[in-house]
């Protein structure tokens, strides 16, 4: 039996729905994506530059997951890529966390008691911190932006994923708000938004949760979910949008080399176009792309379709190493361990000296993190443009 794939927005009260009944979770649900306590002001806003090499390793673990998640704000891709069946949401990091707005304009959610040290990796300059639940005001000036945002997101899901079924949870966090005042109203409110919205709210036990997504429940009741389980019982195509939608962020370099490592610094951006001219024969230059999260399912091989144009001045003048693009996957975000290398060469894939060529690559992935990028060996004049890289139904 095919399970059900699930992603989670929000609390580890959440994710608890299916960790609390391992048994009974594993057999129906697979999780394919969690963003812990993520603020919906933060998803929705733009990425933020960062040096991984300057990533602390003595951080724990979880915190260097939620952390990179922050800066990449990769969640909408991910989803795009993991197609749940089923997204859980909550609200926690919106009501108890709230935002850090930074000096660019992009926002945080404020998880961590000392911002700036948390963020080592980055040049993280904070505007202002906004908490939705120290007053009315407050209340007022941060549910202007979430409504705004929260509005995004739901015509995100509804153009990419028209399929999935969207669900706001409330269970057991009535614990939660009592430690701090107005956060019971303000949870209520932001509740009360997604209804609006057409977004079933879960207000039942973990066991009627089950039963409202597979059945033996009264229909008079819960006629929505029966209609949504019919839908996740049948055999679910990739939507046309979501074929179309490119994963890769800042594909056609109008924001330069934003969101692309360059670690020798070698490779320039001009009218769009990426460009190389290397003059020495010796080592080797690799620009890298953001990670792009593929599955987090370790059995699964997902397939893509990587597309581009490459231009090469001299083919033959090219070091034996022919190679020009390269792609690599891993597990876990924070370690980057490789799993799997690919390398693409010049002459095989029958490039012209001084002619620009159309490639498209299909490519299956085994990992839950993918890499990409130019990558050469030796001397040689390389120019790039319109990168691609979707979904293959």
């Amino acid at each position: 039996m095919m399970k059900n794939r699930v992603a989670i927005i929000g609390s580890y009260l959440s994710r608890e729905l299916f960790d609390k009944n391992k048994q009974k979770s594993e057999e129906e649900f697979e999780i394919v994506l969690y963003r812990k306590n993520l603020s919906f002001i933060s998803l929705m806003s733009k990425a933020i530059e960062y040096d991984y090499k300057k990533l602390d390793t003595k951080l724990k673990v979880d915190n260097v997951q939620q952390m990179l998640d922050e800066l990449d704000k990769d969640t909408l891709s991910a989803l795009i890529a993991v197609q749940p069946d089923i997204l859980i949401l909550d609200f926690y990091g919106d009501v108890f966390n709230g935002v850090i707005e930074t000096q660019e304009g992009s926002f945080l959610t404020n998880s961590f008691k000392d911002v700036t040290g948390a963020y080592l990796l980055s040049d993280v300059k904070i505007k202002r911190q906004m908490s939705s639940n120290r007053s009315v005001q407050e209340f007022l000036d941060y549910s202007s932006i979430w409504c705004q945002t929260f509005d995004s997101f739901v015509e995100f899901i509804q153009r990419f994923l028209p399929e999935t079924l969207v669900l706001v949870n409330t269970i057991n966090f009535i614990e939660e708000t009592k430690r701090k005042n107005n956060v019971s109203q303000v949870w209520l409110r932001f509740n009360e938004y997604a209804q609006k919205k057409g977004i079933p709210v879960i207000n039942d036990s973990l066991l009627e949760l089950y039963q409202h997504i597979f059945g033996n429940f009264k229909i008079n009741q819960l006629e929505l979910f029966s209609q949504a389980k019919n839908k996740i019982e049948k055999t679910k195509k990739i939507s046309e949008t979501s074929l179309t939608y490119n994963l890769i962020n800042n594909a056609d370099f109008s924001e330069g080399k934003k969101y692309w490592q360059d670690d020798s610094g070698e490779y320039f951006v001009k009218n769009g176009i990426l460009e190389i001219n290397r003059q020495t024969m010796e080592g080797f230059t690799i620009l890298h792309s953001a990670p792009i999260q593929i599955s987090n399912d370790g059995n699964s091989v997902h397939k893509f379709e990587l597309s581009m144009e490459v231009w090469v001045e001299n083919l033959f003048a090219l070091h034996l190493n022919d190679a020009f693009f390269y792609i690599w996957t891993y597990d876990d975000k924070v370690t980057r361990e490789i799993k799997e290398t690919k390398i693409y060469s010049s002459k095989l894939e029958n490039l012209s000296s001084g002619k620009w060529k159309h490639i498209n690559i299909e490519l299956k992935c085994k990992g839950k993190y993918l890499e990409l990028g130019p990558h050469m060996v030796g001397a040689g004049h390389f120019r790039y443009r319109n990168l691609s890289l979707s979904l293959k139904d």
